[in-house]
């Protein structure tokens, strides 16, 4: 999956691709693995083969429907086919196109809205992420679209809305991830629907939807290694687009002072709980071991950078500053701003501005600054040449960020949140002919 990032505001949601399948009954909390014996890895419980989540395919009584949807309440109901896999797939990609249809008809008639509730009702448990999938991949996060439905009234969206907090939560819990943290939030929220919800309230509802999802999406992970306060290890980004996060928090953790400012910030005791305190913003979060274990759609590999992140997704949740939700997309220089605040950042996003500030970063070199870097959505990085330390050629993604490394005579060094222990190097002229914005900030006298 490419990134996307906002054109206005250098928005960055970078997200790592993960395939989902199911393949053998899940445990309940108390029986999975909390870290890795293994320097982390250990391997998580496999998603279900077969979930007995109510759906359209399964005949379970309530998904039953009638033969003939104009005909009274009395006509005789018939179950739901059984379905081969390649039936399924068609039917799952008709479904979709059902719900857009519905919702793009104007015409709030009894018909229209008895076919879009037939149409919510048969997002199963297979393609339940893909619904909501698609209609972020327009821009529009569902649980919105069905917000603003005219063909819906109060109690119908409630409806709808209950039935897909239900349905996320039994897919995060059936792959062994938490959902007890945000549904009882969403709940809540549903509730106050036919009051009014404040835009703060919809951004909270949409932020918690989208949670959840990346949390079913996750497939086989490794079980995390026990958290020891340091950052000290290497990670890759899960599927959650915090690569603005997680660039900054590489950044941060390559020079001397932005290590000891992080390392201060995570406390571990010996159950491999967490205390991460967040100093600029005066907010202290106690993150326990299950917590860490089940958060899968963040990084993987050294377990304090996914406690940073739990940590700053909390204070977002809780205090929405620029109106962000949650850390599923944010500018490139965010994580500085938040970990220690506005002053001492330069950057720039323009041609010019980032050619003088590129020259500058050349002749002072790196020593107490850390940086990150991103490429705006709309553009094109396919013809970027970009190597590893191997030599190898790079995928480039647009609409994501890095951590800027270094610069000489020819070539600029990054680093991937989607792979941290691998450094890239560009082309000066492609840097300044692809790349978007870059943000440094001193680091020199912090503590």
């Amino acid at each position: 999956m490419t990134d996307g990032m906002n054109v206005n505001a250098s928005r960055t949601k970078g997200k790592k691709t993960q395939q989902s399948t199911f393949s053998q009954q899940s445990q309940s909390s108390k029986d999975i693995t909390l870290f890795g014996d293994n320097n982390g890895t250990g391997q998580a419980p496999y998603r279900p083969e077969a979930p007995k989540i109510p759906s359209i395919f399964d005949n379970t009584t309530g998904y039953m429907f009638p033969i003939d949807p104009k005909k009274k309440k009395e006509e005789p109901y018939r179950p739901s086919p059984v379905m081969t896999p390649e039936m399924r797939q068609e039917y799952n990609e008709r479904t979709v196109l059902s719900i857009y249809k519905g919702l793009a008809n104007p015409n709030p008639s009894k018909e229209n809205t008895e076919r879009l509730m037939r149409s919510l009702r048969m997002i199963s448990a297979d393609n339940y992420k893909y619904v909501f999938r698609s209609f972020e991949a327009a821009g529009i996060p569902l649980a919105d679209v069905i917000m603003s439905s005219p063909h819906l009234n109060n109690k119908q969206k409630q409806d709808s809305m209950n039935f897909l907090v239900d349905l996320g939560k039994k897919t995060a819990d059936y792959g062994n991830q938490r959902s007890d943290d945000v549904i009882p939030n969403m709940k809540d929220l549903v509730k106050k629907y036919d009051t009014g919800l404040s835009k703060a309230d919809r951004r909270r509802l949409s932020a918690d939807f989208k949670k959840i999802i990346n949390r079913s999406d996750t497939l086989q992970t490794e079980v995390p290694a026990r958290p020891n306060g340091k950052l000290d290890g290497t990670f890759r980004q899960g599927n959650t687009g915090d690569c603005w996060l997680l660039s900054g928090l590489q950044a941060l953790s390559m020079t001397k002072e932005g290590k000891a400012i992080l390392e201060k910030a995570v406390k571990v005791d010996a159950q491999g709980n967490a205390t991460v305190t967040l100093e600029n913003v005066g907010k202290t979060y106690k993150i326990t071991a299950r917590d860490l274990k089940c958060s899968n759609e963040l990084s993987t590999g050294d377990t304090d950078f996914r406690a940073l992140e739990i940590a700053v997704d909390r204070y977002f949740r809780e205090e929405m500053p620029g109106g962000d939700a949650d850390i599923d997309g944010n500018t490139s220089s965010k994580a500085f701003e938040v970990l220690l605040g506005s002053d001492n950042i330069r950057s720039a996003g323009n041609p010019r501005s980032l050619a003088t500030l590129l020259e500058d970063v050349q002749a002072k070199g790196m020593k107490g600054r850390a940086g990150v870097t991103g490429i705006a959505g709309f553009v094109d990085p396919s013809d970027i040449v970009a190597t590893n330390e191997k030599g190898e050629s790079v995928k480039m993604y647009n609409g994501h960020a890095y951590t800027f490394k270094s610069v000489d005579d020819n070539y600029v060094y990054l680093i991937n949140p989607h792979n941290s222990a691998s450094t890239i190097k560009v082309s000066k002229e492609q840097y300044l002919s692809k790349f978007s914005v870059l943000s440094i900030v001193d680091l020199n006298g912090k503590k």
